[in-house]
């Protein structure tokens, strides 16, 4: 279920900047994941966010995505800057890449209560992927692929969490 019916003109700007400024090959794919990606998030959650910041957080997460090897989960936690990754955020940030089972969301939100963290946003998307046999996408869709024997169905977090100052904070 979508949050607002209403386009948004953010949204919108990110999906632009990724046809502008990914291989225009697979910005196609790119521009399906971050819809897929961003299909829930409410206009609340957008509010004081910049299109450059956001398309920053899609490329990142898409970046391990696109060749993500679902023998084990991929989690990335990090302090994001300007000056190492082209976008910030004033949050720590999780990303979460894993085989699509029950309960992924509320185990997420169980395991940042017991630190004590709070997450201040907190995506999450189970995607139908199609990968080829070195793992490298070929195809995301909201729905599982019928008729594909590769296909299958992988989770994907964007999760921003109280700031962690110190490199064992994020270690942890």
């Amino acid at each position: 279920m979508t949050v607002s019916r209403h386009p948004s003109v953010l949204l919108d700007k990110v999906f632009t900047l990724i046809g502008e400024k990914t291989n225009k090959e697979k910005a196609p794919l790119v521009q399906k994941f971050a819809r897929i990606l961003f299909k829930n998030i409410s206009p609340a959650d957008l509010q004081g966010r910049s299109d450059s910041d956001l398309y920053g957080a899609t490329l990142s997460l898409w970046q391990r995505f696109s060749h993500y090897d679902s023998a084990q989960p991929f989690i990335n936690v990090f302090n994001p800057k300007i000056t190492k990754h082209g976008w910030q955020s004033e949050h720590t940030i999780v990303e979460l890449i894993i085989k699509d089972m029950p309960f992924l969301v509320d185990s997420v939100r169980i395991a940042l209560n017991r630190l004590g963290i709070t997450a201040h946003l907190l995506l999450h998307s189970p995607i139908a992927i199609s990968r080829d046999a070195e793992h490298h996408l070929n195809n995301v869709n909201a729905d599982l692929i019928s008729g594909s024997d590769n296909s299958a169905k992988e989770t994907v977090f964007l999760i921003e969490i109280d700031h962690q100052e110190t490199s064992e904070q994020i270690a942890y």
